[in-house]
């Protein structure tokens, strides 16, 4: 065979190899420094047992290659393993995994004080579950262990050698919730709240089964009491992976955030960080960066007697920052019930330092006024916030030297629709309010609300957003001259996500803002689970095409639990109109209890990297490289 020939065949081989080689995940573990994940790699012609390091739980090299859990007389073979879990016991570490035999799960153990090298210990036949020990709990003198792959279980052992259950039934499934199905075991640390649990639930929704994570607080002093336990999912599985066989493959507690990996049958290792905010917020206990932080002057804006037009209700601001200042145009009533919108100003964007004593915005056309011929009647299938008419939530955009307003129209009798007019910015900003002649611009006989304009074109168009129930619309129009005789079409859409927090109905709140990451939406949404409460979420859309969202909030951002977000007209309300960023701060303006004005802020860069933790970062190609 010539040199020639014997080269491609060898090419070929390679090629061969690379294509066929599959990463199949084991485990991970964080010894303080670094996140070590484990796993085989097999191809045509080898398999290998493997580890890679890592200091930030994304990026991995390999550490060690042909790793093997041994002693003298046995030798495991790790192909023959999976589901990898470890426990860290005084100063050595204990690994527990599964493995079949006879047809059944049977768990083995084994001992490593560096990681690296592993001792075979003992076989435990009796277990028929996964198992995490908390060393540093011990409850009644025991050690305490969290279990379970159908529900949650709590166990005690004197050795570590022998288990009994304590409580069978700790966790269990929920019907009509996120976890309506069999729940395993994934992770358990102790923080200051007491012992912190994550567990999945694979659940059957039509013909794919889908993982959903939930988390669970049990008190420190009494394990068994639960403390806590989520309403939504801290995450949720890709629906890229619908069509794969999936499995986890182990949590770890990394520099504050805690990073999940998941193995991907034919594709590949990935790594997910969980949504910690909303176990925080479960609590109460924790600020994280996602979670706004509500104002301690809030409301900002509250009714004013001595004005009868805004005697009632001051709520749902738009929000414009311009010239030093933050912008407010708000909806007040009085006590006929008639919307309009009042003006404030802020400096500083938390304390209101100059509010006019007259509206900056009359309804003026008989779309937008109450009927007189039907002087005490008002159709309350349309009623919002109280409404009998008027000018409603209104969203502010400035694009070049004009600013526009869209808003909700409601006449008290037909359906309410979107609205929109503008002022040139010298007159908004020197307060002479001389607004265009309002046009409607969404389709009769139809509920349409929550429109807000981008404040650039995209491609030549303007974006518009607005919302028929449930979804948010998406339109590209060429024009916001709008002459009365075209609409809206909502050309695309954004739905709720079933069993999320979000399921029910959601709409556009504060315009998108521009960031280097992408638009920021804030948004508004009601869920199935929690339907008499408004609360809100954060969307973060691709910068050339705002119909592709690239993160989505797992958990509210914002939920009505102060005072001033439940006692007023509507109890259980936060509903954003307005959002602003000012030094590299995000301000989000919304209205509490459809009574209040108020503001809830963030650090916009922390902002943006928390909402991006639920994505998912794929890791075997920087792996499969470095085996290879």
């Amino acid at each position: 065979m010539n040199k020639k020939l014997t080269n491609i065949i060898n090419a070929i081989k390679k090629r061969i190899t690379f294509r066929s080689r599959r990463l199949r995940a084991l485990g991970a573990v964080d010894n303080g420094d670094s996140i070590f994940l484990y796993f085989t790699s097999s191809n045509n012609f080898e398999d290998s047992f493997n580890v890679a390091k890592s200091s930030d739980g994304y990026d991995f090299s390999v550490f060690r290659r042909n790793l093997r859990i041994t002693d003298f007389k046995f030798n495991e073979k790790i192909d023959l393993t999976s589901d990898w879990h470890f426990s860290q016991i005084d100063n050595y570490c204990l690994l527990q995994y599964r493995k079949k035999s006879n047809g059944k799960n049977i768990f083995g153990t084994a001992t490593s004080s560096d990681l690296l090298r592993f001792e075979y210990n003992y076989y435990s036949p009796n277990v028929q579950e996964r198992r995490f020990i908390l060393d540093s709990l011990h409850y009644k003198q025991k050690y305490i262990a969290y279990g379970g792959n159908e529900g949650i279980s709590i166990s005690s052992s004197d050795d570590l050698k022998k288990w009994n259950i304590i409580n069978k039934n700790l966790l269990s499934k929920r019907d009509s919730h996120f976890d309506d199905g069999p729940l395993e075991i994934e992770y358990v640390m102790k923080i200051s709240e007491g012992v912190l649990l994550f567990y999945h639930s694979k659940s059957k929704h039509g013909d794919q089964y889908t993982y959903r994570v939930g988390a669970a607080i049990f008190d420190g002093n009494n394990p068994e009491k639960l403390l806590w336990r989520s309403s939504a999912p801290v995450w949720e599985q890709a629906s890229v992976w619908n069509d794969h066989e999936v499995y986890p493959a182990g949590v770890v507690f990394h520099n504050g955030k805690f990073i999940s990996y998941w193995g991907v049958k034919n594709e590949g290792i990935y790594a997910v960080c969980y949504s910690t905010y909303k176990i925080w917020d479960g609590l109460r206990s924790k600020n994280v960066s996602l979670r706004l932080t509500k104002s301690k002057n809030n409301p900002i804006i509250s009714p004013k007697s001595e004005n009868h037009w805004e005697s009632f209700n001051t709520f749902n601001p738009a929000a414009l920052y311009e010239n030093g200042k933050v912008h407010l145009l708000y909806r007040a009533q009085g006590h006929d019930y008639i919307s309009v919108l009042g003006y404030a100003s802020s400096s500083d964007g938390f304390h209101v330092d100059s509010r006019h004593d007259k509206p900056a915005y009359i309804p003026s056309r008989n779309f937008e006024t109450k009927k007189t011929e039907k002087k005490n009647y008002v159709s309350h299938c349309y009623v919002s916030g109280g409404g009998y008419g008027g000018c409603e939530d209104p969203r502010l955009t400035r694009i070049g030297d004009r600013v526009y307003m869209t808003y909700v129209a409601f006449d008290s009798i037909n359906p309410p629709r979107v609205a929109i007019t503008s002022i040139s910015i010298d007159d908004f900003l020197n307060q002479r309010w001389l607004w265009e002649r309002p046009v409607l611009i969404s389709p009769p006989g139809v509920v349409d609300k929550n429109a807000v304009i981008f404040p650039e074109k995209i491609h030549g168009k303007y974006v518009i957003f607005h919302r028929i129930y449930p979804d948010i619309l998406i339109d590209f129009v060429d024009s916001l001259e709008f002459d009365g005789t075209k609409w809206l079409k909502g050309e695309y859409k954004i739905s709720p996500r079933p069993l999320m927090w979000d399921s029910r109905k959601i709409g556009a709140g504060a315009p998108p803002i521009k960031t280097d990451e992408g638009w920021l939406l804030i948004y508004q949404a009601v869920g199935n689970q929690d339907s008499g409460k408004y609360k809100v979420g954060a969307m973060l859309l691709d910068i050339d095409d705002p119909t592709k969202v690239l993160y989505r909030s797992n958990a509210p951002i914002l939920e009505p639990i102060e005072k001033y977000e439940n006692e007023g007209f509507k109890s259980g309300v936060v509903y954003p109109c307005g959002a602003i960023v000012k030094d590299e701060s995000l301000f989000v303006y919304y209205g509490g209890a459809d009574s209040y004005v108020c503001v809830a802020t963030a650090n916009l860069k922390e902002f943006l990297a928390e909402l991006k933790h639920g994505y998912i970062a794929k890791l075997d190609p920087a792996i499969v490289s470095k085996v290879m």
